[in-house]
């Protein structure tokens, strides 16, 4: 179900082509690398990485396939150690033959990768080499430049305005052959059809703007997708080579899914309204729902017991629950709503018993998945913890009106006198 165009092209500043890129259609593996080191050597180094990522995928092609799960957080991690053994191996191999060849000292590459299962898209890059997604003609950039310049944008030194003329615009602090050991970002994202994406050196997206992106998507099919960003790209004064592979999964200007089906926009949308989610861009979302598993609740079952201890938190998506505290019914949940939150933070003793009154749809977050996430990704921590701690605050706040209502109300209560018909006294002790 996919279509892709791609092409590559030296530019109009460059005398010869230092990128290279490699797809496998059976695989569903397509990759970009942009090397850099001079003349005989970017060039050396681009294409090592792309045929030796290519080899070490396509050697552990029957396991991938055995291992795809959209529900199944540990075998898709251990897809992401097999693409991360992958990257390394070719950085292993470029630094062997730097190391071998002293006109080639130095050499190295930047490389973005798509693998697509039939569980969604594996992403993984090092470098400045890029990869996008273009759904509902939103346009999301899927990876995260490993630049000085980057750093510098996210510091605040710079503005993205500002950057694209910045004389340390070609400073990466990641990269092929640069170091003994370089692990990749590696990421897992859903795909609905009608999704777009698309793999790229630094030679376009310099270029490109949002608007830029869905300009050409509105003018062309994915057949002639790859071409016209190249084109757009000398248009634009072809400064470094250019090259591109641009994918669609699906058929854009297909009817939405039906509002009973479950699809990853639903997922991500639901997730999206909980507070403790709501601050994350695109991409957090996306580890977020990374680590989640989708559970199917049959009618009756009890999901928490009160008074036991659990690790995990649910996010409704389809059906209702009953919440039941010291055998009194106190609430009904229903899609959107979630439960069982503050034992992602402690394991403390559950507070109320959760019990399905319907066939149910769930999202499951593991206490055992989502810490070593917020200790990988320290931005996402701090947005999720800054949640967390507004949400305590809001509800210690709503704790002391209620006790402060109550000392309000007992002071208003009329004081029965010591001379009254009711001499209280005999009890003062």
């Amino acid at each position: 179900m996919l279509a892709f165009s791609h092409q590559t092209d030296t530019g109009r500043k460059r005398d010869h082509n230092e990128d290279y890129y490699d797809f496998d259609e059976a695989l569903g593996l397509y990759i970009v690398c942009d090397g850099m080191g001079g003349h005989a050597a970017g060039e050396v180094a681009s294409e090592l990485t792309c045929k030796r990522i290519h080899q070490e995928i396509k050697a552990k092609e029957k396991i991938i396939k055995s291992l795809v799960d959209a529900n199944d957080s540990p075998k898709r991690r251990r897809i992401v150690e097999i693409l991360k053994a992958a990257v390394q191996s070719a950085n292993s191999e470029v630094l062997k033959v730097a190391k071998e060849d002293s006109s080639k000292k130095g050499m190295g590459t930047t490389v973005v990768l798509l693998l697509f299962t039939k569980a969604g898209v594996f992403v993984a890059h090092v470098g400045d080499s890029r990869a996008y997604l273009v759904r509902s003609e939103k346009v999301r950039q899927l990876t995260e430049d490993h630049s000085l310049l980057n750093e510098m944008i996210r510091s605040g030194i710079i503005t993205k305005e500002k950057a694209f003329n910045h004389h340390q615009g070609n400073v990466i602090t990641k990269a092929i052959g640069s170091q003994e050991v370089v692990t990749p970002d590696v990421l897992f994202y859903e795909f609905v059809p009608g999704d777009v994406f698309f793999i790229c050196s630094d030679g376009l997206h310099d270029y490109l703007q949002k608007k830029d992106i869905t300009n050409l998507l509105e003018k062309n099919t994915i057949k002639t997708l790859a071409h016209e960003f190249v084109k757009f790209a000398n248009h634009k004064g072809g400064k470094d080579n250019i090259t591109c592979i641009c994918l669609e999964y699906g058929q854009r200007g297909l009817p939405p899914a039906h509002p009973s089906k479950i699809t990853v926009t639903t997922k991500m949308e639901t997730l999206k309204k909980i507070p403790l989610f709501a601050s994350l861009n695109f991409k957090e979302m996306a580890q977020i729902l990374e680590i989640t598993q989708v559970r199917n609740i049959a009618v009756g079952t009890e999901i928490m017991k009160e008074g036991t201890t659990g690790e995990d938190m649910y996010v409704i998506l389809k059906g209702q629950v009953e919440v039941i505290a010291s055998g009194n019914k106190v609430a009904d949940l229903k899609p959107g709503q979630f439960f069982g939150e503050m034992s992602l933070i402690d394991k403390s003793p559950r507070s109320a018993t959760i019990r399905a009154t319907s066939e149910s749809k769930m999202l499951r977050i593991t206490r055992s998945d989502f810490f070593p996430l917020l200790k990988r990704e320290s931005r996402i921590g701090l947005k999720v913890f800054w949640a967390f701690l507004q949400n305590m605050n809001k509800r210690l706040r709503e704790s002391d009106k209620i006790v402060s209502g109550y000392f309000q109300e007992q002071e208003a209560i009329p004081r029965i006198e010591k001379n009254s018909m009711f001499d209280l006294s005999s009890l003062e002790d």
